[in-house]
């Protein structure tokens, strides 16, 4: 008997309006829009699921971490946190840093004043940054983090815009912001994650710092006006005066996420504890019925796809294993911890992708012929909608393949970029359980769109989710309209419990996003096709995101680029499923052709010749790469290749221009499409060697 059949979204009858859309929702919501809380439960701010799964499951395993062992350099396996373990340590360090704000950034201060204020948050993911974040909620204190890929000037720019006067960060980010001090004025209290004293755990990450270099900071943060202490004696102060819970309401911030590589200054995206009570009630209707999820903490917690599962995981009674660490080793801790869940980026699954092709369907001698055999039956069954398992295969081959990441998988989701969808299908046959693509966004506490169980084909992110509602809306500059025929197209707009609450401090572009109605503007063109799923066609703002989930604003890049004094014009592109940007430069002939023909060594070379040059064509590269450092630019923002094409752009020729000379990149992308699908053929076929 063949599986269901993918769900279809519900049209919700008359809801056209004008330059929109109808609208459509989850086939379970004809009715109602509520996702009601789970029997007994009332959860509407994170420290009420907290306290709730202590108070049913306080001696279950929730927070874990590999152990590390100094002597033979290795990690071990998890050592686990109980729930109740994890909710007194958490009170004990939340009175402390009210202790502490009474001590240095409030001196004197009544309690009851301590509340509602910023946590600034600075670390790779660990069991402490999660204590840490529960102790501020615990305060009703908010999370701000930190993440290094912002750079030194956002960091700055994040902890003056969030009014950061305590930040709690491992050791090794202690010297970065005592660096910056002079520029951080309203700090006042730095929390170490890590232990001060001598006799440190076994499951201490290696680290480049001994008591001496301790030693060194504790007199560096005296100096320049910055009390410094450990988490440990900060839960010792908590345990020694403590401080009765202050609890969240529903409406106030549960933490400030950053958004990056957009152009201008990063926006705080205000996330409330009612987004994740609607977090709480919607995930479990996304996942497998009855699954108690075990999940690897590896995405950065600094962003709200990380946060979201955290907060679902602890919701439902799960469990948590950190990383070890280091990205490489990932696959390592799956192994180890055998999770049932795995919520991922299309970055790391192509990199599993390409390890389990090779060892598949590329493999020689009889390895090889078995694999494509067994590839080939699947893939036709999942496209005929019979499933991604089989009898025979999945015993003889797939088994094998699922225990690379553990063996225990029954979910797996894939979001923040759009994945390939060779990649997809594959992995759906590979994983024999249910892998996902969704759709989401900061604005939306990374939920919003997803496929079903029972889909089998890619290329689309499913139906809204429970309690949501989708329309599109008219982009008439780019020819996207909801009254496309067959299937109409345009902005996708989002309306529901998991729209945030705004941009902290910035009124002006929250009115932009959050439009009348509680509509969310997504800056996302969709389709809403034939079947009543949802497909990501395009990007409405001259910003995009590549495959590991980095926004860029190709507009900076071009002006940066085109202050070469051999460019004319450039054209820089980027594909979500690409990680790397590639552009078409028009020469100036006038400099160009004399700094060309030097590199090529024709002193009567023509244009077209020398825009064919590879010498020219690499050395040119290399220029520009230059630029783009000079100008501090971001690693991914560095043009890996580039086409030098003699021909201007221009209105009428080939239409890449507009009547005010600005660039159309859709056609633009249209018109060099085989040149830049051949640049990234190259770029990959140089990474797989």
């Amino acid at each position: 008997m063949a599986p269901p059949a993918p769900l279809k979204s519900y049209r919700v009858p008359g809801s056209e309006e004008p330059g929109c859309s109808y609208t459509i929702r989850h086939p379970d919501c004809k009715d109602s829009l509520l996702v009601p809380a789970r029997p007994g439960s009332c959860q509407d701010t994170v420290l009420e699921m907290l306290q709730h799964t202590v108070a049913r499951l306080g001696d279950a395993d929730f927070l874990g971490r590999r152990t590390y062992n100094r002597d033979t350099n290795k990690f071990g396996d998890y050592q686990w946190m109980t729930y109740a373990e994890v909710y007194g340590r958490a009170l004990k360090i939340g009175s402390g840093l009210v202790r502490l704000m009474q001590r240095h950034v409030r001196p004197g201060a009544d309690v009851s004043t301590l509340t509602r204020l910023p946590l600034g948050m600075y670390s790779v993911n660990r069991v402490e940054w999660i204590l840490a974040d529960y102790a501020g909620v615990s305060q009703n204190m908010y999370a701000v983090a930190l993440y290094d890929t912002l750079g030194a000037d956002s960091i700055e720019y994040i902890m003056n815009h969030a009014d950061i006067e305590v930040l709690v960060c491992s050791l090794d980010k202690i010297p970065k912001i005592l660096g910056l001090r002079e520029k951080l004025p309203l700090l006042k209290v730095i929390v170490c994650m890590d232990s001060f004293g001598a006799d440190a755990p076994d499951t201490t990450l290696p680290s480049p710092f001994n008591t001496d270099s301790v030693t060194v900071l504790k007199q560096w943060a005296d100096a320049v006006g910055v009390a410094l202490y450990d988490l440990a004696a900060v839960e010792d102060i908590g345990a020694a005066e403590p401080v009765p819970v202050r609890a969240p309401k529903p409406a106030d911030i549960f933490c400030l996420c950053y958004t990056s590589g957009t152009t201008g200054t990063p926006k705080a995206a205000a996330i409330l504890h009612s987004n994740m009570a609607y977090v709480q009630r919607a995930v479990p209707l996304f996942l497998p019925q009855g699954i108690r999820p075990v999940a690897l903490a590896y995405l950065p917690l600094a962003h709200i796809y990380e946060r979201t599962i955290e907060v679902y995981v602890m919701g439902v009674g799960g469990q948590i294993g950190l990383y070890s660490g280091n990205i490489l080793n990932v696959v390592d801790d799956l192994q180890t911890l055998r999770p049932t869940i795995f919520c991922s980026v299309p970055r790391l699954l192509n990199r599993i992708y390409d390890r389990l092709v090779a060892g598949t369907i590329h493999a020689p001698g009889l390895t090889g012929v078995i694999a494509r055999r067994a590839v080939a039956d699947k893939m036709a069954n999942l496209k005929a909608g019979g499933g991604n398992t089989h009898a025979l295969w999945d015993r003889v081959l797939f088994r094998k393949i699922r225990a690379l990441l553990g063996g225990n998988l029954e979910f797996v989701l894939t979001g923040s970029a759009p994945i390939a969808p060779e990649v997809l299908q594959f992995l759906r046959i590979c994983f024999c359980c249910q892998v996902t693509e969704g759709w989401g966004a900061t604005e939306t506490c990374a939920l919003g769109v997803g496929t079903s169980k029972n889909e089998n084909l890619a290329g689309r992110i499913g139906v809204p989710m429970h309690g949501l509602e989708v329309r599109l809306a008219d982009v008439p500059d780019m020819n996207y309209l909801a009254t496309d025929k067959p299937c109409p197209r345009g902005e996708m707009q989002i309306r529901g419990a998991c729209v945030f609450g705004g941009y902290a401090k910035d009124e002006a572009k929250t009115a932009e996003t959050i439009l009348e109605g509680g509509w969310l503007a997504t800056g996302d063109i969709a389709r809403i096709n034939e079947d009543g799923s949802l497909s990501i066609i395009d990007r409405k703002k001259n910003i995009f995101k590549l495959s590991q989930g980095e926004y860029v604003a190709p507009e900076t890049l071009e002006n940066t680029y085109g202050k070469d004094s051999n460019i004319l014009q450039i054209f820089v592109h980027g594909d979500s499923l690409q990680s790397s940007l590639i552009g078409v430069a028009v020469p100036d002939p006038e400099t160009f052709v004399p700094w060309a023909r030097g590199i090529a060594q024709d002193s009567k070379a023509p244009i077209e010749s020398l825009c064919r040059n590879d010498k020219v064509n690499a050395a040119l590269l290399a220029r520009l790469a230059e630029h783009g450092r000079k100008a501090k630019k971001q690693g991914y923002e560095i043009l890996r290749a580039i086409k030098i094409d003699p021909r201007p752009f221009d209105i009428e020729t080939n239409g890449i221009l507009t009547p005010t000379m600005k660039l159309r990149r859709n056609i633009a992308a249209n018109y060099y499409r085989a040149d830049i699908d051949a640049m990234y053929a190259a770029i990959n076929a140089a990474a797989a060697q």
